[in-house]
């Protein structure tokens, strides 16, 4: 099945299971607020599998103001139960709740490759969403399937999409876990796609359950810094 005819809403069957780890709970905190408005932004958060929860619970918050996304998973770490969970605990209809987020999975790095860059903005026009989240895209990039050039290449080839997308007045969230892989060289992916962001957001998930994300890259019109904040994680107990 091509990445097009995955492009649709609501994806099913999806993993109802449990998350791992608890969705982040995150309602004005800075991370939130700074993806927000004015549209057109390009963020990574990268690090341990903490980043899921909390990307899930962005996501979870973007839905509960009123908005529309559109998910790209790379990885297989978007968990509708986890989304369930959240509207069920904030006293929201889960059906009506997920119906405005739509999920596509690509398996290789060629189907993200597609999804990204031939499908999403199109795709995005059509559900009238100027918000998009990409899950594990340099996880598809590790596969040796594809040769080193090859898979820089396409990397670049998706920077690029993405900044257009961002040229349009897009939010994009990249979610990408940090791991070290053979050949040595792919682990220079993950510098690269710092490179294109408009901001870096490293995430540690503490013994205690809450989250450390240190900014480590910010490009705007004041500063360029690096600060450090944390999220309590809240965890339902509802569903």
């Amino acid at each position: 099945m091509t990445m097009a005819s995955r492009m649709h809403h609501n994806i099913f069957p999806l993993q109802h299971r449990r998350p791992a780890s608890p969705v982040v709970t995150v309602p004005a905190q800075s991370i939130v607020q700074a993806f927000g408005e004015p549209q057109g932004k390009l963020y990574l958060v990268y690090g341990d599998g903490a980043i899921f929860p909390l990307s899930l619970g962005l996501a979870a918050h973007a839905l509960h103001l009123g908005g529309t996304i559109a998910v790209v998973d790379g990885c297989n770490q978007f968990d509708v139960h986890a989304l369930a969970t959240y509207a069920r605990v904030h006293g929201l209809r889960p059906d009506a709740f997920l119906e405005r987020i739509f999920v596509s999975r690509g398996f290789t790095c060629y189907q993200m490759e597609a999804a990204i860059v031939n499908k999403l903005g199109p795709f995005l026009n059509t559900i009238g969403s100027r918000t998009a989240m990409v899950f594990g895209l340099l996880d598809t990039f590790y596969d040796e399937q594809a040769s080193t050039r090859e898979v820089n290449q396409m990397l670049g080839r998706v920077l690029n999409s993405l900044r257009a997308r961002k040229e349009e007045g897009i939010s994009v969230l990249l979610a990408c876990r940090e791991m070290k892989v053979m050949p040595e060289e792919r682990n220079k992916l993950l510098d690269v796609l710092k490179t294109g962001m408009d901001r870096v957001y490293r995430v540690e998930q503490s013994p205690r359950g809450s989250l450390r994300l240190t900014l480590e890259q910010r490009r705007d019109h004041i500063l360029s810094t690096r600060t450090a904040h944390t999220l309590r994680v809240e965890r339902s107990t509802s569903g």
